[in-house]
């Protein structure tokens, strides 16, 4: 018999690696100015041959400006059209809780005699607005009371501000803000969603829209209709609107702008924020050291050689990354001052030029990843005063969005609230075609309230 022989041959080949000043410039670049100061701060307690060039710690010492931000934190706060008396009157009011609230507005519905159960009731909610299933026993039997009474004082609770309080269920909270829409003439969409949730609840919340089309003989737009106006028009919560009022007294920390674009005479200037590798410089003594050991001036163990190596290289390293992450921003917003000038001059969204991050690497020679990390996280301060994201220039829903807050403060006063279908006509006008669906999707995207949450926010205060 004749041997086989096999033989296994591995051949191991060096991957290209990305040296660590390049991986120090990728996590760089994601760093907005406040998050930079931090990482600085970290490498000048750990590395020993950094130092920073004034005796204080690195600083960013700009005045905080105006700020008008699209980000979900701060959304509500130009959604009003005239914002100035919103305002004025929000910070005329203290800002009240819950129970409070809807304590204060059950003292004027019901008898003093009903003022215990009332009282006990109101405890009960929970920070959303809910109460437990089996509260009217729970209230009956610790106030000895009758359960009609309990059941009539729940009732009035029910009826308060903000609608939906009260509700021992998710269905339940849905039919109580239901009740508190005023009814438009011809408004089937409101018909048919009151029919689902009061008849058709268990097949909608489960998702058997055959079976629910079938038993509420209702087609599949219909139901589709049905589901955008719970998403729009609902809340899951009785208290989100109170609490996202109640943030608004909450002290906001201020964010220095990452980028700042500034008028000049020769045009715009550009100024990138955060510490820059000037404020920073290596140690003195570490130099004096490794140069001595150059020369061969100094003897020393070899830990002690490496330890100043080491940092030595860690802090070039640092300091390479910090200036090259400098250069890279200044060069991305000097391609975008170039094709955005008329939206940097005006602050108005009308200017805005579509953008991808492709055209930006074409235009700067950087990769479209960098172009990326760049932008990611990073808070633009514009001549204005204006704060907006980095990313507004390539994301139209941003664009969208502050055109929908434009169209809100300039045709909504004391009087009746846009729907999504006369803003989407509004936004026609100005030659940007999209659906109603499509101005609901951004106008929620970006903490926009709808039409009836709006009027309510106005009625309210």
């Amino acid at each position: 018999m004749s041997r086989v022989r096999t033989q296994t041959r591995v051949e191991v080949k060096a991957a290209p690696q990305a040296s660590l000043g390049l991986k120090m410039l990728a996590r760089m670049l994601t760093l907005n100015s406040e998050e930079l100061l931090k990482l600085i701060e970290q490498e000048l307690e750990e590395n020993p041959a950094l130092e920073a060039t004034d005796e204080e710690r690195v600083r960013v010492l700009t005045p905080t400006p105006p700020m008008l931000s699209l980000d979900a934190e701060y959304g509500a706060l130009s959604d009003e059209g005239d914002l100035d008396d919103w305002l004025e009157l929000r910070l005329a009011t203290p800002p009240m809780d819950l129970k409070a609230h809807v304590a204060g507005q059950l003292r004027l519905m019901i008898e003093p005699a009903l003022l215990p159960i009332a009282e006990h009731l109101v405890e009960s909610l929970d920070i959303h607005g809910y109460l437990r299933p089996d509260v009217v026993e729970e209230a009956a039997l610790f106030l000895s009371a009758p359960l009609e009474q309990v059941e009539y004082v729940l009732e009035q609770l029910q009826a308060c501000d903000p609608p939906g309080v009260g509700a021992r269920d998710l269905r339940e909270c849905l039919l109580l803000q239901l009740r508190a829409i005023s009814p438009l003439p011809d408004d089937e969409v409101l018909e048919w969603t009151q029919k689902v949730v009061q008849k058709g609840w268990d097949e909608f919340s489960s998702g058997r829209w055959e079976t629910l089309q079938r038993k509420l003989k209702l087609d599949a737009e219909a139901i589709e209709a049905v589901k955008r106006f719970i998403r729009s028009e609902l809340r899951p919560y009785p208290a989100w609107e109170l609490e996202a009022s109640e943030a608004l007294y909450e002290p906001i920390a201020p964010q220095e702008p990452d980028i700042i674009v500034r008028v000049s005479q020769s045009g715009l200037r550009i100024e990138i924020g955060g510490a820059h590798a000037d404020a920073l410089r290596l140690s003195p003594a570490y130099l004096e050291q490794a140069i001595r050991l150059t020369r061969g001036e100094l003897r020393c163990a070899d830990d002690e050689r490496e330890h100043i190596q080491h940092y030595l290289e860690r802090a070039r390293i640092f300091l390479q990354a910090l200036q090259q992450r400098y250069q890279t921003l200044k060069r991305i917003m000097e391609v975008i001052a170039q094709r955005q000038y008329g939206f940097l001059m005006t602050s108005d969204a009308r200017f805005l030029q579509p953008m991808t991050r492709v055209e930006i690497a074409e235009a700067t020679g950087f990769h479209r990843s960098t172009i990326g990390r760049a932008v990611r996280n990073k808070r633009l301060q514009l001549p204005s005063g204006m704060v907006v994201p980095l990313e507004i220039f390539f994301d139209a829903s941003y664009r969208t969005a502050m055109l929908i807050q434009q169209i809100l403060e300039a045709h909504e006063g004391a009087g009746a609230r846009l729907t999504d279908a006369e803003i989407a006509e509004k936004l026609a006008e100005m030659g940007i075609e999209v659906a109603r669906r499509t101005v609901a999707k951004y106008r929620q995207r970006h903490n926009i309230l709808s039409s009836h949450w709006r009027e309510r926010q106005r009625l309210v205060g």
